[in-house]
């Protein structure tokens, strides 16, 4: 078990005046059996009246809206979670098994997806689904290490050259990406696999921006897997929401009335409580 301190902050700037501003956070670290939520305090500026509620994933959400003229709009969360993977586990959604979108395969990802899985277990159809007994389950993680190892070697990180739209197939593509792009491709290809697969949004120890990863169930539990830097995912991670893909967890949505561009800095500080 550990005891993590976290600050996010986020900073958005227009070079005008812009209206009718409404925003929708997932900033507040989730409530789960593996990770809680000691204490948190957020602050958004300008200051206006919001209200917190639970969405589809049961991840928390923070709604408002600026009517009034503004040329800066941020917020800024700080707070303790302790995470304990040793906690009772959760049992999966049938919804995580299929594909959207954002995690679709192409046929190059699907050849890598069975080459990968018959040079480490042979018969590519023994795979795990969500239906099949636990026993038989038992493979389902290690089938998923394999994935992340194959594409961690293949795939690699470069900012600027994907976008937030950009999907599963089109990153693999490029051959190049960013962790949303990591998750994105991971997900699709456990998925191909009949591995139940979610994305998650959140931070990691150390200071920089929000990461992204994926979670995957086998033997009644989840995994979380990060293949970005290939590793299984510890209690130095803090989790944010879950979903199918991005679009479900995405930390900052919104809209507004005005004619301007904008440029946002994001800051993200986490550290171990002794």
């Amino acid at each position: 078990m550990k005891r993590l301190k976290f600050e996010y902050r986020t900073s958005v700037k227009f070079d005008g005046e812009v209206i009718d501003h409404g925003f929708l956070l997932r900033c507040i670290p989730k409530e789960e059996e593996r990770q809680h939520l000691e204490y948190y305090r957020l602050d958004i500026w300008p200051e206006t009246e919001v209200k917190v509620a639970d969405d589809f994933w049961k991840n928390t959400t923070v709604q408002g809206i600026i009517v009034r003229p503004h040329r800066s709009f941020g917020f800024n969360i700080c707070g303790e979670v302790t995470v304990d993977l040793s906690r009772p586990r959760k049992t999966g959604h049938p919804i995580f098994a299929y594909p959207t979108e954002y995690t679709q395969t192409s046929p190059a990802m699907e050849a890598l997806t069975e080459r990968l899985l018959r040079e480490a277990f042979g018969d590519v159809r023994q795979v795990c689904t969500p239906q099949q007994p636990e026993e038989e389950q038992a493979n389902a993680l290690s089938k998923a290490l394999c994935l992340m190892n194959g594409l961690y070697d293949i795939f690699e990180y470069r900012q600027n050259v994907t976008r937030t739209t950009t999907t599963a197939a089109e990153a693999f593509a490029l051959g190049q990406g960013v962790c949303q792009d990591y998750a994105h491709m991971l997900t699709a290809m456990c998925l191909y696999a009949k591995i139940p697969a979610r994305y998650v949004a959140g931070f990691m120890l150390g200071e920089g921006h929000t990461h992204a990863w994926v979670e995957i169930f086998s033997e009644g539990s989840w995994y979380g897997l990060d293949p970005t830097n290939n590793l299984m995912v510890d209690e130095t991670y803090i989790k944010l929401a879950h979903g199918r893909n991005a679009l479900d967890c995405s930390v900052l949505r919104g809209g507004f009335k005005g004619n301007v561009r904008q440029n946002q800095e994001i800051y993200v500080h986490v550290e171990e409580v002794e």
